[in-house]
């Protein structure tokens, strides 16, 4: 009978200085970098741009020469990227109807950095019985491919596509800008070989290369008008005590109800470090539920309980608690926006 004792006594000492922390996977619902006001449902993509061309765009450099190549150009840059555009939006489903204009709206090259008309926007939505149009109204692009020895006297390459966008977003409802965006963004490939036709045998050509340019900016430039699903990680104390313990397998099953009595009861009836890791508990199972204001409450809670404690795992405590309340700000004012554009919460 009295090793049984000792043995639960060890039990629960050890549950208490080994709480083990928990990592699971959440899809979170980030707003558009713009707000559309709900009454816009559809929208009309266009091309208001000029083919780019410019001085020194593409260029090489290797251990024995540096040049630059001019003859290459990809026209059919904003095609592309309006593509891949519309293709993002129509599956965020943010919009009822995303429509891509077949032609391009300009070709005199001295009108570059004109915008487009109010005419011009009135007669694409009535055209296409949309209520806003997207334009890509300007682009130009660079390509940088190099190549140097390596230590082991083999060579490393590597290729730079970069890309500008300038782009406008039309309320034909208000008459107003619902946005301006400048489009910056660089993708990279590298390579290694014994040659230079080993190396860029693994490189896209400057032609491939600006080509997934394009694709990639149009998928990026989803975020400026259309919310997207974003993977994130949270953490949880798993162990700590029988009570952590029971809770860990409600979060297994996805019932935060249930871990939340038990979090509950941890908090009231420890003592401050177990009650702290409660409180932080408490904080992600109201994140789960929507309740941001309680999420908050709780980790107030918890800096509180750890504020006269110290000692390594404390310290670890406190910078966790510290990231999930600047983290916490921040996502209230998602949610500010959220509501602004579709209306209501979502995790």
């Amino acid at each position: 009978m009295l090793i049984k004792r000792f043995l639960i006594l060890f039990l629960i000492a050890l549950l208490g200085s080994c709480a083990s922390y928990e990592v699971l996977n959440i899809d979170v619902l980030k707003p558009a970098k713009h707000t559309f006001q709900p009454q816009i449902k559809s929208v009309v993509l266009v091309d208001n741009s000029i083919p780019f061309r410019g001085k020194d765009v593409n260029k090489v450099q290797t251990p024995t020469s540096k040049f630059s190549v001019d003859t290459i150009w990809f026209d059919d840059f904003s095609t592309r990227n309006l593509g891949t555009l519309k293709e993002e939006m129509q599956v965020r489903m943010f919009f009822d109807s995303v429509y891509l204009h077949p032609d391009r709206l300009k070709s005199d090259d001295r009108l570059v950095n004109r915008a487009l008309s109010w005419q011009q926007v009135n007669a694409l939505c009535e055209q296409y019985n949309a209520q806003a149009v997207i334009a890509l109204e300007r682009y130009i692009y660079d390509t940088k491919i190099q190549v140097d020895r390596s230590y082991d006297g083999g060579l490393y390459g590597y290729m730079d596509a970069s890309g500008v966008i300038l782009w406008r977003a039309y309320n034909n409802l208000t008459k107003e800008l619902i946005y301006k965006e400048t489009q910056v963004d660089t993708i990279s490939w590298d390579a290694i070989g014994g040659n230079i036709e080993q190396v860029a045998r693994q490189l896209p050509t400057i032609k491939g290369g600006l080509e997934e340019l394009a694709i990639y900016l149009g998928e990026q430039a989803a975020n400026h008008s259309t919310p997207i699903w974003e993977a994130q990680l949270r953490g949880y104390y798993a162990t700590g005590t029988y009570h952590f313990l029971q809770a860990t397998e409600f979060v297994r099953q996805n019932q935060w109800g249930e871990a939340i009595k038990l979090w509950k009861y941890a908090f009231d009836h420890s003592k401050k470090k177990t009650k702290a890791r409660a409180a932080y508990n408490l904080a992600l199972a109201s994140e789960m539920l929507d309740d941001y204001e309680s999420a908050q409450y709780w980790l107030d809670q918890a800096t509180e309980a750890l504020s006269f404690l110290s000692g390594q795992s404390v310290n670890v405590d406190k910078k966790r608690i510290i990231s999930y309340s600047f983290y916490m700000n921040k996502r209230r004012k998602e949610i500010k926006d959220l509501k602004q554009q579709i209306g209501g919460v979502v995790q």
